[in-house]
């Protein structure tokens, strides 16, 4: 009697543990996705900026990507360990004790998914709550006319095209970062800290530090430039092609995820707009460029469809240069696509798609109902950022 009043104890507290495991991932995972925007800006203005400055601090002491380095051990040990437990699992059912085992697997398994998604949304998740930097700014809430996104679109040109000619080329008379990765990335964590601080969106400063990635040509594959693990609290950055129409404003988006902001299209209208404001050409010129290319869709569209008239500056001899930059990332980017394609036709596994649709499915889990068109930002945001700052109307800047 008392051997079996013993058992039922012991069964009925691991049923409780698992229970709580369960009960605690799940509160973590709705408290992330149904906290109060109020209460989750007091958290990513307050309590965030401590939180996350540990892990940022600790990972910076290093330029190795610590999440690369987690990802290649535990792939590699991945397929072993899974061998090793169904040898034992096999070896308790013809013996003894499978319960047990059985039991302690999936506590352990409940233990460390309960930390990490616990971690995860301390450090990320509650973040996708706040309120949106480009309602910070202001942004997107006036009646534009198709003159001001004209307007917005030949500041951009100009700015692109001035900042263009400031840069070094390569003998392919393509243009060239002006510093190495480690210049880059001290850089756009400045300018980052500096456009959120004086435009008061995000004043603190961000101990986060931008890291190469040593495998970037393998991660091309996968279509995805960036990705910030709020964990460790570090950017990590495909750096196998230092495209000056993209890496700049790829970095600063990685680093705003540090200051506290996880929605995507936040991330990149930040990004583009500190971008704009560096003393640095090369990072005006990514800026300018993702702004100039966002707006010619507007334009563009109006033309075709309502027979505007307007040019567009596509024919000018001005924008060659820009366009040769454009065609050397086209180039690169399609030597990736033959790469996938090579790897799909000896495999049947399309790596991009596999990776884009995992990334999409991560970003609706978190709230983000669009997936992946959530980098987009729309085309108001920027001219109304214009209108706001850098115009003669009204622009502090102008």
């Amino acid at each position: 009697m008392i051997i079996r009043t013993k058992k039922k104890k012991k069964t009925v507290r691991r049923v409780i543990t698992l229970i709580v495991f369960t009960v605690v991932i799940l509160a973590s995972y709705l408290c992330g996705r149904f906290m109060p925007r109020s209460i989750a800006d007091n958290y990513s203005r307050e309590i965030f900026p401590l939180l996350a400055s540990f892990p940022q601090r600790i990972s910076a002491l290093t330029d190795i990507s610590i999440t690369e380095f987690t990802v290649l051990i535990l792939g590699s040990l991945a397929l072993p360990l899974l061998v090793v437990w169904i040898v034992f699992l096999i070896k308790k059912s013809l013996t003894w004790g499978v319960k047990e085992f059985l039991y302690k697997s999936i506590r352990n398994v409940l233990a460390v998914s309960m930390a990490v998604l616990i971690l995860f949304e301390m450090f990320h998740g509650i973040n996708y709550r706040r309120t949106p930097a480009r309602t910070l700014l202001g942004l997107g809430t006036d009646q534009l006319t198709l003159d001001d996104y004209c307007e917005t679109f030949e500041w951009a040109y100009r700015g692109m095209l001035k900042a263009r000619a400031e840069l070094k080329e390569n003998e392919n008379g393509v243009s060239v970062m002006s510093t190495d990765f480690e210049g880059i990335s001290e850089h756009a964590s400045k300018i980052v800290d500096s456009f959120c601080a004086s435009y008061g969106i995000a004043p603190y400063v961000s101990h986060a530090r931008a890291k190469s990635v040593r495998l970037s040509h393998y991660w091309s594959w996968t279509n995805i430039v960036g990705l910030y693990n709020p964990i460790y609290g570090e950017a990590n950055i495909n750096t196998d092609y230092l495209d000056s129409t993209e890496l700049p404003v790829t970095v600063c988006h990685e680093l705003c995820h540090a200051k506290g902001f996880a929605n995507e299209t936040d991330c990149n209208l930040v990004a583009a707009l500190a971008c704009v404001t560096s003393d640095r050409a090369d990072f005006r010129y990514c800026g300018y460029y993702t702004i100039f290319v966002n707006l010619l869709t507007v334009i563009q569209y109006n033309i075709k469809t309502f027979g505007f008239e307007y040019d567009t500056h596509l024919e000018d001899e001005a924008i060659i240069p820009v366009a040769i930059d454009v065609q050397a990332s086209y180039e690169y980017w399609r030597s990736i696509d033959k790469e996938v394609k090579a790897f799909e036709e000896r495999t049947g596994i399309n790596i991009t798609k596999q990776a884009l649709a995992a990334n999409d499915k991560y970003l609706q889990s978190n709230g983000e109902k669009e997936g992946e068109k959530t980098y987009n930002v729309p085309q108001n945001e920027y001219v109304d950022f214009y209108l706001k700052f850098f115009s003669q109307r009204g622009g502090k800047n102008a």
